[in-house]
C-alpha cells in the first residue's frame, strides 16, 4: 500500500517537474533594464516598443517541438522585427514561435515590437500571457505564465504646459531685465567675455561631452557638469554683474540652437532658470560673486544638482516621454552634483587666477 502511494505520487509530481525545466522570461521595454524603467509603456508615442521573450533549458535533458504563444495585451499592434529565429508569425493579437530543440542550459529569445494605444485617460495594467508547450523524453508539456505591465497616459498636456512655461520665463526675464535696465550694465567687455565662455560651455564642452560620454558610462556627466562649473565660475568673478549666470546659460542655449539644433522653444527658459538661481544665491550671500571657495561649490551644485533633476525627472517624462528608473536618475543627479563639487573647487582656483592675471 505504502508502495502504491509513492507510485502514485511519482506520477503526479513528474509531469510537473519536467514542465518545470523550461524557465520562461520577458523584458519590456526591451531598453536598458539598469536605466529605463521595466514594465511601463507610455500611450500615444509614434514607434513600437520592443519586448524580448527568452526561454532557457534548466534542465538535463534536451527539449524539442517548443511551440511559444504570447497574448499582447490591450489590442495593441504588433510587429516582429527582422532577427536570427526566423519561425515567428503573427495572428490577431497572438504572436506565435516554433523552436525544434533546445539543449540542457541553452537559451534562446525572439523579440517583438508592440505600440502601446493610441490613447488612454488613465494608467491601465496588462499582461502578456505566454504560453509553452514541448516534448521531452517522459512526454509533451506545458506551461504558462504571466507578465504585468502597466501603460501610462501620454503627457502631452505635460508637454504643452512646459512649452508655455518656458516661453513665460523667457518673456518675464526680458521684462525684468527691461525694467530694471539689466542689460544696460553690461559692458561690451563683459558681453564679449559671457559669449567665449557660453561658446565653450556650448560647443566645445558639449562635443566633448557626447563624443566621449559613453566611455565613461553613469559617470559620463562629468565630463560637462565639471567644465560647466568651472566656467560659469569664471564667468561669475570676471563680470560680476548681477544676472551674469543668467545671461551665460541663455546664451548656452542659443549657441546650442545654432550648433546642434536644440529645440529652444522648450528648453530657453529652463536653461535661464539655471542660472536664476545661480543670481539668487549671488544675492542672498550679498554679492558674492563666488569670491569664497564655499559659494563657488554651492552655486556649482545648485545649478548641476537642478538641471539634473529637471532632465531626469520633468523633461524625459514630459517631453521626450522616456521614464527612467526611480534609482538611476537619482544616482544621475548624485553624480552631477559631485561634478558640480569638483567644478566649483576647481573654477574657483582657476578663476583667482585669471581675474589676478587681468588685474
Amino acid at each position: 500500500m505504502k508502495g502504491l502511494a509513492i507510485i502514485l505520487l511519482l506520477i503526479f509530481f513528474l509531469p510537473q517537474l519536467a514542465a518545470a525545466e523550461l524557465e520562461v522570461g520577458m523584458t519590456v521595454p526591451l531598453k536598458s533594464k539598469e536605466i529605463y524603467q521595466e514594465n511601463r509603456l507610455v500611450a500615444g508615442v509614434s514607434w513600437h516598443e520592443r519586448a524580448q521573450v527568452i526561454l532557457t533549458n534548466t534542465g538535463d535533458e534536451r527539449l524539442h517541438d517548443i511551440l511559444v504563444s504570447v497574448d499582447v495585451p490591450l489590442q495593441m499592434d504588433i510587429e516582429i522585427p527582422i532577427q536570427a529565429m526566423k519561425n515567428i508569425s503573427t495572428d490577431n493579437n497572438r504572436v506565435t514561435a516554433n523552436i525544434k530543440e533546445l539543449g540542457p542550459g541553452e537559451s534562446i529569445s525572439f523579440i517583438i515590437s508592440v505600440k502601446p494605444p493610441e490613447s488612454i485617460e488613465y494608467k491601465k495594467k496588462g499582461s502578456f500571457l505566454i504560453s509553452t508547450s514541448y516534448v521531452d523524453a517522459s512526454g509533451t508539456h506545458s506551461t504558462s505564465i504571466t507578465h504585468d505591465i502597466e501603460v501610462v497616459p501620454p503627457p502631452s498636456w505635460i508637454t504643452y504646459a512646459t512649452v508655455l512655461a518656458s516661453i513665460s520665463i523667457i518673456l518675464l526675464a526680458f521684462l525684468f531685465a527691461w525694467k530694471f535696465n539689466v542689460l544696460e550694465s553690461f559692458t561690451t567687455i563683459d558681453l564679449i567675455t559671457i559669449a567665449l565662455l557660453a561658446g565653450l560651455i556650448g560647443v566645445v564642452f558639449r562635443w566633448f561631452w557626447q563624443t566621449f560620454n559613453d566611455l565613461l558610462g553613469p559617470l559620463g556627466g562629468l565630463l560637462f557638469t565639471i567644465p560647466t562649473a568651472v566656467l560659469m565660475i569664471i564667468a561669475l568673478q570676471l563680470v560680476r554683474k548681477p544676472g551674469t549666470a543668467t545671461l551665460l546659460f541663455t546664451v548656452v542655449e542659443l549657441v546650442a540652437l545654432v550648433v546642434w539644433g536644440t529645440n529652444v522653444t522648450v528648453w530657453m527658459g529652463w536653461y535661464m532658470t539655471e542660472g536664476i538661481i545661480v543670481d539668487i544665491l549671488v544675492l542672498l550671500f550679498k554679492k558674492d560673486y563666488a569670491d569664497r571657495r564655499s559659494t563657488a561649490i554651492i552655486y556649482a551644485v545648485a545649478r548641476s544638482a537642478y538641471a539634473y533633476w529637471m532632465f531626469y525627472f520633468f523633461f524625459a517624462p514630459a517631453v521626450w516621454k522616456v521614464y527612467y528608473a526611480p534609482w538611476y536618475a537619482w544616482g544621475e543627479v548624485g553624480i552631477a552634483t559631485i561634478g558640480g563639487l569638483i567644478g566649483g573647487a576647481i573654477g574657483y582656483s582657476i578663476a583667482k587666477k585669471v581675474r589676478g592675471a587681468m588685474m
